[in-house]
């Protein structure tokens, strides 16, 4: 394969692992916008059945904080460690998460690289989107890590 293909490739999976955290945060904030549907009426029932009103505001946005958090870690952890290394929008696009060698990545990496999202999300993300950028193997900093890659799903 010529230096081009393999530029072409690269580029191609650095927009896709981009257009992936992209559609991610859009479902993301779907989710966490309707949750407050919910949270609205388990705070009206809270507040019907002697809750005091002042606890309304917090009651009724507290599943705004939780739902997300444990969509993202489905999302981010359980379903690719399920699913052959792809989180939702990564089976859309086409890619997969393996690690160096080629293997699945275990539970225990998909955790790290949730958890090191921290890191690359600095500065609207742009820590992440960086690394991804100049690293030889497009990795962000949990890829790098845990010893991962985002490489073309073959099916």
């Amino acid at each position: 394969m010529s230096r081009v293909a393999l530029d072409a490739e690269a580029r191609s999976i650095v927009l896709r692992r981009y257009s992936q955290h992209v559609i991610e945060l859009v479902l993301l904030v779907a989710v966490s916008l309707l949750s407050l549907v919910p949270g609205f009426f388990l705070a009206a029932g809270l507040v019907r059945l002697g809750v005091p009103s002042e606890h309304f505001a917090l009651l009724a946005v507290l599943p705004m904080a939780v739902v997300p958090l444990l969509a993202v870690a489905w999302a981010e952890i359980w379903y690719p460690y399920r699913h052959g290394g792809s989180t939702p929008a990564m089976r859309w696009l086409g890619i997969r998460i393996t690690t160096l060698r080629g293997g699945e990545p275990s539970l225990r990496d998909y955790f790290v690289r949730w958890l090191l999202m921290v890191v690359d999300g600095l500065l609207f993300g742009l820590v992440g989107a960086v690394l991804i950028a100049v690293t030889p193997r497009n990795q962000r900093f949990g890829d790098i890590v845990t010893g991962t890659v985002v490489v073309r799903r073959v099916t």
